[in-house]
């Protein structure tokens, strides 16, 4: 299991450093978009109509992209209250729901996120004038990534050994 672990990890490093940039681009255009609107807005009191639609388009780029970090690094939403009273064959269990019921959804995410796009993909927006489809597309392709990354992080749980171990997953995402 630990050649799978090492694999996937190796051929997600050039991805990863994509998404980064990418975050990191898309939310330098946002700011600035959102910026231009509200000088022209209140300074030249002449508001661009795409700009409101670009922001939200480009926020849910951000946060699709900004999610398989969030998977990376084990910082998703998680109710662990109590977890760590338990067992380490426990922790490790609840662990490894958790991420299941994670890749589940995000299966769902994908192959509905493809169907939407296929079905809408044509329509245009109407500020932008754009495809419908670019927009959606972040579905499935930000789906791809956390699966994948959702594969090493269940993986490194099952390699897991000890309480140690486990929390040295957590530990290093941080």
């Amino acid at each position: 299991m630990k050649w799978i672990e090492n694999s996937l990890e190796s051929w997600m490093v050039p991805v990863r450093k994509i998404n980064y940039h990418l975050i990191i681009f898309l939310f330098s255009i946002q700011v600035l978009v959102v910026f231009s609107q509200v000088i022209w807005r209140f300074v030249f009191n002449d508001p661009f109509p795409w700009s409101e639609e670009l922001a939200r388009y480009l926020q849910v780029w951000i946060i699709l992209l900004t999610s398989t970090v969030c998977i990376q690094k084990s910082k998703h939403l998680a109710v662990d209250y109590l977890t760590h009273r338990l067992s380490f064959k426990l922790q490790r269990l609840f662990k490894l729901i958790s991420m299941v019921g994670i890749t589940s959804y995000i299966l769902v995410v994908i192959i509905f996120g493809i169907q939407f796009i296929l079905v809408v993909g044509a329509q245009r927006t109407p500020a932008l004038q754009i495809p419908i489809g670019y927009i959606y597309f972040a579905f499935p392709l930000a789906g791809i990534h956390m699966f994948f990354e959702s594969l090493i992080v269940m993986i490194k749980v099952v390699n897991t050994r000890s309480i140690a171990e486990l929390n040295r997953i957590k530990a290093a995402a941080e």
